[in-house]
């Protein structure tokens, strides 16, 4: 039985590393023809095969469970072309042994794809997107500007370049009856490294006063503003969406923002579908083995390869229409994240037994 958990594991192995590698290749080759399309300004195609080579890490992270399902199809679809999986199960081999067999090399690459996208995923991304933007455009803010919240300041940036420089910048200070006592209005603000004291020098001030009825106004042409607020935390919250982000960092942005009271939902999104991604991954390969040994157990190598991808499609779809449902209808982001998944076991578990 180990000769054969080696031999089929080898096999499907083998077929998962080149479903990744094609995905990969064919991904790479996309995003590179879809950012020729952006190129203006700094932004030249030395700069997109920057933004591309970035971007492998993500693309590899995301690819993974479609990888693993399309490995597992074409792995043990070989050994049924050959007639061995009928030997295997003459031997008196059970369809749960070959799923363990084929399910060992998957994890191998499911706990890989994990570490990838806790260690390298979130900075490579984060890089690829400030590269992108900081060469096309001086100005990264998006169309309404960008709101930010430290302790009982609410702040509101007009103007956000990549460079570390605020303009138009609005501050409301509440106390801690949830009165505004205090507005800070700025004409622009540059960040100073830490190594000359880490703070923004704000220029062009007017501070408003508000006790009860009264209302004062004070000028100040330049000030200091610590906060622990800066260029690179302001560009990630701008530009990185919550699943590119590491479940430490979604975690640490989950906590701080129940503490302030803030909407949570897109990003504990984001966490339960990086937590529940090898789950789903898994899914996907009960799935392909339960294929195997039902509807395909007679087609060709290149039916397999197809309703692999549809059953990749059809899972990213469904993932795709309930994550945002989610948000606009208020169910929990859990029910989200597991109703694929619960979808693709139950179905591989129904094909498995008729198999039986």
């Amino acid at each position: 039985m180990k000769q054969l958990d080696l031999y089929v594991g080898r096999t499907v192995a083998g077929m998962i590393l080149m479903a990744s590698a094609g995905l990969i290749g064919l991904f790479v080759l996309f995003t590179f023809l879809d950012q020729m399309d952006d190129l203006r300004n700094d932004y030249t195609i030395n700069e997109v095969a920057r933004y591309v080579m970035y971007s492998v890490p993500r693309i590899f992270y995301e690819t993974l469970p479609f990888a693993a399902l399309i490995g597992c199809l074409t792995g043990l679809g070989l050994l049924a072309n050959n007639s061995e999986l009928i030997v295997m199960r003459s031997a008196g081999v059970s369809t749960w042994q070959l799923f363990w067999s084929a399910t060992k090399p998957a994890l191998v690459l499911i706990v890989f794809g994990v570490l990838v996208g806790e260690l390298l995923l979130p900075d490579f991304e984060r890089t690829a997107r400030v590269l992108r933007e900081n060469a096309m455009a001086d100005d990264i803010t998006p169309r309404g500007g960008v709101w930010y919240r430290e302790s009982d300041i609410y702040m509101h940036f007009n103007s956000v370049s990549h460079t570390g420089e605020l303009r138009d910048i609005h501050q409301y200070f509440i106390d801690d009856e949830r009165q505004l006592y205090r507005t800070r209005w700025a004409e622009s603000a540059n960040y100073v490294p830490e190594k000359y004291g880490g703070y923004w020098l704000l220029e062009n001030i007017v501070i408003t006063h508000l006790v009860g009825e009264t209302k004062t106004e004070e000028r100040i042409e330049k000030t200091l503003w610590k906060t622990e607020l800066t260029p690179q935390i302001l560009n990630a919250e701008i530009l990185v969406q919550p699943d590119k982000m590491s479940m430490m960092e979604l975690r640490r942005k989950i906590r701080y923002m129940e503490s302030q009271g803030l909407n949570t939902g897109k990003f504990e999104l984001g966490f339960w579908t990086k937590l529940f991604q090898p789950i789903a991954s898994l899914s996907l390969v009960f799935v392909a083995v339960a294929f195997i040994f039902g509807p395909l157990r007679e087609t060709t190598m290149g039916m397999r390869i197809v309703t692999g991808l549809i059953i990749g499609i059809l899972f990213k779809f469904v993932q795709d229409l309930l994550s945002p449902a989610s948000l606009v209808f208020g169910f929990p982001p859990l029910v989200a994240t597991l109703t694929p998944i619960l979808a693709c076991v139950g179905l591989g578990y129904l094909l498995i037994k008729r198999a039986n």
